[in-house]
């Protein structure tokens, strides 16, 4: 009897009862591929933009979800290390990861949407107290020009530009320790995304470090993306029906209220996120 109850089960999911799928019809009435209601991302900890215990999962995991739900997904999210999270989707573990600088080697082992979710404006924060004048710097090149030391986050996008530049830069594990060599009067300055860089020092160093510390204009602007898996089953065609969302009237409603609709076209980042 237990036997035939297991059978009954196991044949009732094989005919979708149980499935994590459901049969769509494409335009005209005819059967499209089936389709996942749950999408699972990949992501990593990256305040305010992402992150497990803030509200809404932060600012683009907020983005993503309100356009997968309009697209008729549920969205749940896997928090795991940068580095994995990236690794794992690109393996096909997962279908997607955000949010990421769209660049010529991501390009080669990823789907990369046309529409970002974000645009990203990197800036040269530094410590008021030790330029009580400000700092007029509008690239990496004039921090080695005015002869500055920055401090620096290891596989950040700038890593490989301030060896190109010949800059000393001391590089770290993690944003926290960035912050702390920085406030130390170790390095005098430190690039980070603006929204995060400003979020990251009230955490790190409290809330009297909002007047304390200075910061540039943008230095760089690039969009941000979600990153679709070449080796996913469904990345394809997710990749795919985000692109014709965000081009829709709905699609491109969203976009503006991020500020981050296209241009005409992306053009490859050469730095990472």
């Amino acid at each position: 009897m237990i036997l035939r109850r297991w059978l009954l089960a196991v044949l009732l999911c094989a005919g979708s009862l149980c499935s994590a799928t459901q049969d769509v019809r494409a335009e005209g009435g005819k059967p499209a591929q089936p389709v996942v209601s749950e999408v699972v991302f990949a992501v990593g900890e990256w305040a305010p933009m992402i992150g497990e215990n803030i509200e809404n999962f932060g600012i683009h995991s907020k983005r993503v979800m309100d356009v997968f739900k309009a697209m008729g997904y549920r969205v749940r999210l896997e928090f795991l290390p940068w580095q994995r999270a990236y690794e794992q989707t690109r393996q096909g573990i997962y279908v997607g990861t955000f949010s990421w600088l769209s660049t010529v080697d991501r390009a080669a082992v990823f789907y990369v949407p046309d529409h970002p979710i974000a645009r990203a404006y990197q800036k040269v924060f530094y410590k008021k107290s030790r330029f009580p004048g400000g700092l007029d710097i509008s690239s990496l090149r004039d921090i080695a020009t005015l002869g500055l030391r920055p401090v620096g986050v290891g596989s950040y996008w700038y890593e490989q530009a301030y060896k190109r530049l010949g800059l000393d830069a001391d590089i770290v594990t993690n944003p926290e320790s960035a912050w702390r060599f920085l406030n130390a009067g170790r390095a005098d300055v430190f690039v980070e995304e603006e929204e995060v860089g400003r979020s990251d020092m009230v955490h790190f160093l409290g809330d009297e470090a909002a007047t304390l510390y200075g910061a540039s204009e943008p230095i760089k602007t690039d969009d941000m993306f979600i990153l679709f898996s070449r080796q996913h089953p469904d990345g394809k065609r997710l990749w795919e029906e985000f692109d014709r969302y965000m081009a829709s009237d709905a699609g491109q409603e969203l976009c503006h209220k991020w500020h981050a609709c296209l241009a005409s076209v992306h053009a490859p980042s050469t730095g990472d996120r």
